[in-house]
């Protein structure tokens, strides 16, 4: 298969789904990067230009929703299509700022296509995210909280 240049970034705290996926993406042609974490995946996120991003919500210390959340309320990430693979239970307002949502255990040909689909519509990233002065309105610093 082409090497493809998509960034794909896997936020998933299990190292075991997270070897699968990177396997899986980095297998169909994309370059994938893990973050087990949200502080780890933001770091990414400031480094280097992202495509599409495979998120759990549920990852320990701070919540996949609440990382979601951020991502849409940022102008730099609002445009990142996100797919959240979880075995819990999503939560409508997930479902609404999600790409797609795909439950676990799940099959290699709907995450794909889910993949596939979500970057045909979605033009290359040109840059990283790089966080200016913080923007102070109240629907980022309510994104923010949802962190905490």
């Amino acid at each position: 298969m082409l090497k493809s240049s998509r960034q794909i970034l896997v936020v998933e705290d299990d190292p075991v789904i997270a070897d699968m996926l990177k396997e899986l993406l980095t297998g169909a042609g994309y370059q994938v990067e893990w973050a087990p974490d949200v502080i780890t995946a933001l770091s990414s996120l400031e480094r280097r230009a992202i495509d599409l991003i495979t998120l759990d919500v549920e990852l320990g210390t701070y919540s996949g929703s609440g990382l979601l959340a951020l991502l849409k309320t940022d102008p730099h990430t609002r445009t990142i299509p996100v797919i959240v693979v979880s075995s819990s239970e999503v939560e409508p307002e997930i479902r609404r700022l999600a790409e797609n949502v795909l439950s676990k255990p799940f099959s290699i040909g709907p995450l794909l296509q889910m993949v596939g689909n979500a970057l045909e519509r979605r033009p290359a990233s040109i840059e990283p995210w790089r966080e200016s002065v913080p923007d102070d309105t109240l629907e980022l610093e309510g994104a923010r909280e949802i962190l905490d």
